[in-house]
């Protein structure tokens, strides 16, 4: 399966089985449409033997994301493998038929629903056992999209469905899109709307005892001097940035960012705070310095804790300024002991590409048994 095209009589040798019972096997396998002959060797004596390869077409999955009010689905074959994908806006529970799009998806791409191995779902939150733990923001929200959603699959499919945590979805998508399959400790770090973390351990994703690993908007870098403990989602965060805009907004009329709102805290947006950026907005620049060192905290915290060499940060936080990459690892150089390589994401929609490979997984392991 990982080796590609081979001829029988190699599978013989790598297997130590004898050669008819490798062609009967083989036999077997073609005849359920498993295996495929794919071209010829380049053998120099005798007559060319025909390979045989892994059918990655044999079955299909199905990777959805419902996490940034969106719906994403893709389809990937049996090598995790995208051969489409869908994307459009999903604000509230009502605004898309789950159902329909995903036959309409189907249809378009000539996709017969029995050959769907698995589903996998990447779900911004907690699941554990089939209940929510009330602790996550937007909870209901995104819960009732979830059953609508598993509703729907239940109806069009017999397959699996497996529903994880969107975070944790993306350390598996990148770990395995950016070649990083040889890196056993992986700390993923996303930075949004919300913040949150998942983790690879011993080249195995860890979710904790109660599923909740990785919630990391809970930890707390900074006291306030009145007492009240900030946690790093409060400070970090799109929505966290934009609460401490919105107590300054008065404060700061001076500054370009109030221009470029025109005065009014309602035109407040991540694009014209990445303007006034830009613009090297003295209130933007010192509060973007505050978020690149309350996240330098948070990584070194972990990274100290578990030992691990290799983090790497996605959402949209990161894009804003050049200067904040930087700003975190010369934090993380002062406060951990040990080398720490913090690196921006290279792969878009990771959950996505997690959710698919999740799927693939259950799928082959179904089909080996």
């Amino acid at each position: 399966m990982h080796h590609g095209a081979t001829s029988r009589a190699d599978l013989a040798k790598q297997l130590q089985v004898s050669k008819p019972t490798i062609s009967t096997n083989i036999s077997e396998l073609i005849e359920k449409g498993i295996v495929i002959e794919e071209g010829k060797g380049d053998n120099e004596l005798g007559k060319k033997s025909i390979l045989v390869n892994f059918n990655s077409c044999y079955r299909y999955v199905l990777g959805m994301d419902i996490s940034k009010r969106r719906f994403k689905i893709a389809l990937g074959d049996l090598r995790c493998n995208i051969r489409h994908t869908l994307d459009m806006a999903y604000n509230h529970p009502d605004d898309v038929d789950c159902g329909g799009v995903i036959e309409t998806f189907l249809q378009e791409h000539k996709i017969n629903k029995e050959h769907i191995g698995c589903i996998g779902i990447a779900y911004p939150g907690i699941i554990r056992n089939g209940e929510f733990p009330n602790i996550l923001s937007e909870k209901k929200v995104n819960q009732i999209k979830l059953e609508k959603l598993t509703s729907a699959t239940g109806e069009i499919f017999h397959s699996k469905c497996l529903i994880k945590n969107d975070i944790n979805l993306a350390v598996i998508g990148e770990r395995i899109k950016a070649n990083l399959t040889e890196v056993d400790n992986l700390l993923y770090i996303s930075v949004d709307v919300g913040v949150g973390a998942g983790l690879i351990i011993d080249g195995k994703l860890y979710e904790g005892d109660r599923k909740g690993a990785g919630e990391i908007g809970f930890t707390v870098p900074n006291i306030h001097i009145d007492g009240h403990y900030v946690n790093i989602e409060e400070v970090a965060s799109k929505t966290g940035i934009f609460k401490i805009i919105r107590g300054d907004f008065n404060k700061i009329k001076d500054s370009l960012l109030y221009k470029l709102c025109h005065g009014h805290i309602d035109h407040l947006s991540m694009t014209v705070f990445q303007e006034a950026l830009e613009g090297e907005d003295p209130y933007c620049v010192a509060l973007i310095k505050k978020v690149a060192k309350y996240l330098g905290i948070t990584i070194a915290n972990i990274t100290a804790l578990l030992d691990i060499e290799n983090v790497v940060i996605g959402g949209d936080i990161l894009g804003l300024h050049e200067s904040i990459l930087p700003a975190i690892n010369a934090v993380v150089g002062k406060l951990v002991p040990f080398h720490t390589a913090v690196n921006l994401a290279q792969i878009k929609d990771s959950s996505l590409i997690g959710a698919v490979e999740i799927a693939v997984e259950q799928t082959i392991e179904d089909i080996l048994n």
